[in-house]
């Protein structure tokens, strides 16, 4: 580059005028992303969903991007490139999009890159939007894009707890059904009529419909037999993406073992014990509405919360998760609750309310040099044996380049020791 050359920024951003745009986003986790481009119909946008991630995926976002970012980047822009290479899109009348979360973590500065390999691919002239519920975008102009939180925020708060609710009855009966195929296909079944409901905008109807798939998820037919129980923490996309953590979910099942994944609500409610760890911090300052506002949120949260779990308990093998005021209480005989980098103190909270509950292996999954989860996984992983002695703790590191054998060759000693 002819460093006198002037730097000429991303050619697009998101204006007024740009609302009729189809916005792609890509696939994240199988019980939320089918729900996802419902909620933005309301908002008024049409978001529609890249195809799973795969191997294609992977290659793209290695060829136009940087393979020095963390692997979840990289599989983000495969999904969006390899989408717009299909050709099914008029240029003029698209744009993409990805969540945002601020803080330490890179998925803050996810744009910048993503930018850059669209750039390289040929789509400069798409508009890349991000969205985020936190306190504002951050390196990106999007004037035409506000999320109406106050209009989705009702049924988007009953798609996540139905979503969590019904990948934890999927989870645990796919490994015991005796009939291969019967809990995949009540799960499609349910998280399509969900789709509907939160389409119609109605979030009374999602508890209905829980009730429904709880009885048809007992209905199954099971074959009795002694399961190994593993506990899957860590980053959020590795966690939750089949792809991104390379299958590791669906190894364990094979090697008859129950994998517990922690409800994806926690990692968004963990915001109401930062702020108030922070506030005592004298890192941030609440005025008095919000100092009154976060507890009545949050009592509302817990509630709504309550209603689903309660519904839950009639599951067969319902898995009660503690409240996250209870995980952060776990996570403070660990860590400090100001580290909030990352997945924060919940990876201590998890694995302590794991070991409560008697579950001592556990895999927590990270990106390759995820410097924010390595500080509250791996760095606090001597202290996490000390206070749990007979945890069985493996640290997995997913990246574009590594050997799945390695990985399986460790998660055979983590279920057979």
């Amino acid at each position: 580059m002819n460093p006198k050359q002037p730097y000429i920024g991303y050619k697009s951003s998101f204006g007024k005028k740009d609302k009729y745009r189809i916005v792609l986003i890509p696939w994240f986790a199988d019980f939320l992303s089918p729900l996802i481009p419902a909620l933005a119909h309301l908002a008024g946008y049409r978001f529609v969903n890249c195809p799973k991630t795969s191997k294609t995926s992977a290659e793209i976002g290695l060829r136009y991007g940087n393979n020095e970012v963390c692997y979840p980047a990289t599989l983000v822009l495969g999904d969006l490139i390899a989408e717009l290479q299909t050709g099914k899109y008029d240029l003029n009348n698209v744009a993409v999009a990805i969540t945002q979360t601020g803080g330490q973590c890179r998925a803050t500065n996810y744009l910048g890159m993503i930018k850059q390999g669209l750039k390289n691919a040929g789509f400069e002239n798409v508009p890349a939007i991000a969205v985020t519920l936190g306190d504002g975008v951050h390196q990106n102009e999007q004037k035409g894009f506000k999320l109406p939180i106050m209009k989705i925020f009702n049924i988007g708060v009953n798609a996540l707890f139905f979503g969590d609710a019904l990948f934890q009855m999927f989870s645990a009966a796919t490994v015991r059904e005796k009939s291969i195929g019967q809990s995949q296909k009540f799960f499609d079944f349910y998280i399509e009529e969900a789709r509907k409901i939160t389409l119609e905008n109605k979030p009374s109807k999602l508890l209905s419909l829980l009730k429904n798939a709880v009885d048809d998820f007992n209905s199954i037919e099971i074959i009795e037999k002694k399961l190994q129980k593993v506990g899957l923490i860590g980053e959020i996309f590795v966690k939750y993406n089949n792809y991104g953590q390379v299958h590791i979910t669906e190894w364990l099942r094979a090697h008859n073992c129950e994998v517990l994944v922690p409800p994806m609500a926690s990692f968004f409610l963990q915001t109401f014990v930062n702020q108030y760890v922070n506030h005592q911090n004298g890192i941030n300052r609440k005025n008095v509405i919000t100092f009154t506002f976060l507890p009545l949120l949050y009592k509302f949260l817990n509630k709504r919360q309550q209603k689903f779990e309660k519904i839950m308990e009639k599951s067969r093998f319902y898995h009660k998760h503690a409240s996250i005021f209870e995980l952060s209480q776990y996570a403070k005989e660990i860590l400090d609750l100001s580290n909030q980098f990352g997945e924060g103190w919940l990876i201590a909270g998890e694995v302590a309310n794991f070991s409560r509950q008697g579950i001592n292996r556990i895999v927590c999954i990270q990106p390759f040099g995820c410097i924010a989860n390595h500080v509250v996984a791996k760095g606090i992983e001597r202290r996490l044996k000390q206070h749990y002695p007979d945890m069985n703790l493996l640290f997995l590191d997913i990246d574009g380049g590594m050997a799945e054998v390695n990985l399986h060759n460790r998660l055979h000693f983590l279920i057979n020791e």
